[in-house]
């Protein structure tokens, strides 16, 4: 993979080394290429490939946000900013890349049943998985909490 990263480095003038992408032969990316890609930040196994990426790209955070859902769509904003809070309140810089996304959230109506069964078996399982880690360790009384008030279920039990 190394090859390919080179590729994105900037370099005056032409190269020595040629990258073979099938039959052809590639000296260098045109200069009005641009990547526009994301990264699973909490997924730690492949750190070295995102070492080499970081070296050779310009990165921009983008944190969960809430959504305008579409037409028949439901999204639960209060529960999504609840757990923002928690996030925000409690979270180092490493442990915000861990905080759910919009889709958990997101509902093809308004049914409270179906929100209550994605906080059991969606969210209580990812959360819990969070702290048998030793991540969000401060926030394990407010999840107990929000998911006791929101659900009926205790975190530990």
């Amino acid at each position: 993979m190394g090859p390919v990263f080179f590729l994105f480095e900037s370099h005056t003038g032409e190269r020595n080394t040629m990258l073979q992408v099938g039959t052809r032969s590639v000296p260098r990316l045109p200069d009005n290429l641009d990547v526009i890609a994301t990264m699973n930040t909490a997924d730690r196994s492949l750190v070295v490939v995102d070492f080499a990426l970081r070296r050779r790209f310009a990165w921009y955070t983008i944190r969960p946000q809430s959504i305008s859902p579409r037409e028949g769509e439901y999204f639960d904003e209060e529960l999504f900013h609840k757990f923002c809070d928690i996030f925000e309140r409690y979270a180092s810089d490493e442990e915000l890349n861990l905080q759910p996304g919009p889709s958990y959230f997101l509902a093809e109506q308004d049914d409270e049943k179906i929100m209550k069964e994605r906080l059991i078996y969606e969210l209580m399982p990812l959360i819990k998985e969070y702290l048998a880690e030793g991540l969000m360790q401060k926030a394990a009384d407010s999840f107990s909490q929000l998911f006791y008030t929101e659900a009926g279920v205790y975190l530990f039990e």
